[in-house]
């Protein structure tokens, strides 16, 4: 939402209207340009290309715009507005999501500490439209924030997570925090946002935007964070067996606080039953298995 540098482009008045839609040209392959990895879509039909790290640390400019590509076609869908990141770049990212028909995908741009732009990109045959939800996002956990510490001018950054279907619908969870060094003369705050973006109506269907303590931010990152057990490794099964319930008992924390306490009570109920199961397993890498299915199911339950 801060960044734009965009180059000046001489087009028609049609073309200006055009794009005034969220909607960008085709054209061809850019220059020094590279598919950004885990960027493709599921179908392989789509991917976002960035600028190669050996192009951009030879310019003086350090904003670099970034596309989405037909990768089958080898031709480029049109650049993305207030988007910019290059292979690699330092204090920045790009994180690529993409529902599971590859009809549409969101766009996490992110600065030092948290999301800068996040856009929602819609196929339209051979072009996308583009819209821009993260504004909302951080308006809402800002007014959360300002709430509790009646400030005007605060202010947090924000992490967000996603999870697209389907039906066409964005579900959105987000933390901020206006103090992400942890300064011990700075007193932190912190908000959640749970929202819901109908991408076929191009509207918010839910949205709320509460303060939370630091617990409770700590145990929901646990909970909205997709784990990576295959490629994680430990010293050993027993190091791996307490990484791994301490991720759950997290998790379940994140549940606690999340679900109505006649839900959460049944959680709880079936939390107690699943213990013994696991206590009976017969081996480390049993107990592991049946934790990591365990935390998937009590993360389902947080959106």
């Amino acid at each position: 939402m801060r960044h734009t540098g965009r180059a000046l482009i001489l087009v028609i008045a049609p073309a200006l209207n055009f794009c005034a839609l969220g909607i960008a040209a085709p054209g061809d392959w850019p220059k020094d340009y590279v598919v950004k990895e885990n960027s493709e879509s599921p179908d392989g039909h789509y991917a976002v290309l960035v600028q190669s790290m050996d192009a951009a640390t030879g310019q003086e400019e350090n904003e670099s715009g970034v596309y989405l590509a037909d990768v089958k076609s080898n031709t480029t869908m049109g650049n993305m507005d207030k988007v910019d990141y290059f292979e690699h770049q330092n204090h920045r990212g790009l994180e690529v999501f993409w529902a599971p028909d590859s009809s549409y995908c969101v766009v996490e741009n992110d600065g030092r500490y948290g999301a800068d732009t996040i856009s929602i990109l819609e196929i339209k045959d051979s072009t996308f439209v583009q819209t821009e939800i993260g504004e909302r996002i951080q308006k809402s956990l800002d007014g959360a924030m300002k709430k509790q510490v009646h400030d005007s001018e605060m202010s947090g950054y924000v992490s967000p997570f996603f999870r697209l279907g389907t039906d066409r619908k964005v579900r959105v969870r987000a933390l901020s925090e206006n103090n992400p060094k942890q300064f011990d003369n700075v007193k932190t705050y912190y908000a959640l946002f749970q929202g819901t973006y109908d991408v076929a109506a191009k509207k918010w269907t839910v949205i709320d935007a509460h303060s939370i303590t630091a617990e409770q931010s700590a145990a929901l990152d646990w909970g909205y964070q997709k784990p990576d057990f295959e490629n994680t490794t430990f010293a050993n099964e027993d190091e791996r067996a307490k990484s791994v319930d301490e991720q759950m008992n997290q998790v379940y924390q994140a549940a606690k606080f999340i679900l109505p306490p006649v839900r959460f009570a049944k959680v709880k109920q079936e939390q107690t039953e699943w213990l013994k199961k696991r206590d009976a397993a017969g081996s480390i890498g049993e107990k592991c298995k049946l934790m990591e299915a365990r935390i998937r199911a009590l993360q389902d339950l947080l959106w």
